[in-house]
């Protein structure tokens, strides 16, 4: 493994900053970024309910029901198409998710932390994290409809630059040459 990084020393740095960059301009323009995510997600619905629809014309010998896989598609792509043509409702129901994913995350941080309670020294860490994870689902889910059009591309743009600083911290950790020493 050291090996390989070492090989790849400029790519991690040049794909740390590419990305650092990308997560910035997320997070400088998070409605454009948020209503971008909303219709890539419809866009693919719809190509995944027309696939699904036409494997199951083909396959329709081989599955026992087969009405009921193209049914599916078929709810696939209206749905699809509804949210393509109605992308504020899809910003709506993919800020709700993350709400409740984080209400979710914020539950699960606290039971692992009382769980590890005699195991880990710093379990009352798991205690806080819950704690902030419950006060974004409060932001986010109290904050609707507004908080809809900024959420998801301010959440994709904060972990663009966490994961531009890893790879960036892969590259000044394995001892890759400065440009100094090329």
């Amino acid at each position: 493994m050291a090996d390989m990084v070492k090989r790849f020393c400029n790519t991690f740095l040049v794909e740390g900053l590419f990305v650092m960059i990308v997560g910035a301009m997320l997070l400088l323009l998070p409605q454009i970024s948020t209503l971008a995510l909303s219709l890539m997600i419809s866009v693919a619905l719809i190509l995944a309910g027309i696939y699904k629809f036409i494997s199951s014309i083909i396959r329709r010998d081989e599955i026992e029901k087969s009405w009921l896989s193209v049914l599916i598609s078929v709810l696939m792509i209206v749905t699809g198409t509804y949210l393509t043509v109605r992308p504020l409702f899809s910003l709506l129901i993919l800020t709700m998710i993350v709400g409740v994913y984080f209400v979710l995350e914020g539950i699960n941080s606290m039971i692992m932390a009382f769980e590890t309670k005699g195991v880990l020294k710093h379990w009352w860490v798991g205690i806080f994290a819950g704690l902030a994870q419950f006060a974004l689902a409060f932001i986010i889910l109290f904050g609707m409809p507004s908080s809809a059009l900024f959420t998801i591309g301010i959440l994709i743009g904060v972990n663009m630059i966490l994961s531009g600083i890893t790879l960036i911290s892969v590259y000044t950790g394995a001892g890759c040459p400065t440009m100094k020493e090329v």
